[in-house]
């Protein structure tokens, strides 16, 4: 007997044709072929010959350099920026960016959106998936980058640019 019923007898008929028998379901493709009235023999023996493709070999991981060595580039790169900073602030915030594990052109880029003080910003922009590409688009007349070295927030970026309806790039 049918789940459903319809006042329309044409309706019902459609339905007890389609509907599944009782609570049976097809377990396989032959069962489901032989319920559709197809003869898919030939083809299902093609499927089951085929040799499933070789497994890719997973790339090597990229390497990293050391978190010491890092540290050591981007204070160099802080010191030619800011030639009269203090070396305790200068080691602390060289700390910051190095904590952040990213390549030294790439920190670079950001020291120069963002300034030597970005770290915490940079980490910020990262998680929320806004890339270096996105510090040059303007928002309300500002650049990304200015809003941000002016102390506005990552999120509070972030959400202007969804509110304005610009997919910041990552």
């Amino acid at each position: 007997m049918s789940a459903a019923h319809y006042t329309d007898p044409e309706l019902q008929a459609v339905y007890d044709y389609l509907a599944p028998a009782g609570k049976q379901r097809a377990v396989s493709a032959e069962a489901i072929a032989a319920h559709e009235g197809l003869d898919l023999t030939a083809e299902l023996a093609a499927v089951r010959r085929r040799r499933p493709l070789p497994r890719p070999r997973p790339l090597p991981p990229r390497r990293r350099p050391d978190s010491r060595a890092l540290q050591d580039r981007v204070a160099g790169i802080l010191r030619a920026r800011a030639p009269r900073m203090r070396a305790s602030a200068l080691r602390a915030q060289a700390a910051a960016w190095a904590d952040l594990r990213m390549w030294p052109h790439e920190t670079e880029a950001w020291i120069e959106a963002l300034g030597s003080d970005g770290a915490a910003t940079a980490a910020a922009c990262r998680r929320l998936g806004i890339g270096l590409p996105a510090m040059d688009i303007v928002l309300d007349g500002q650049s990304a980058a200015r809003r941000l070295r002016g102390g506005e927030t990552a999120t509070a970026v972030h959400a202007r640019a969804a509110a304005l309806g610009i997919a910041l790039p990552g």
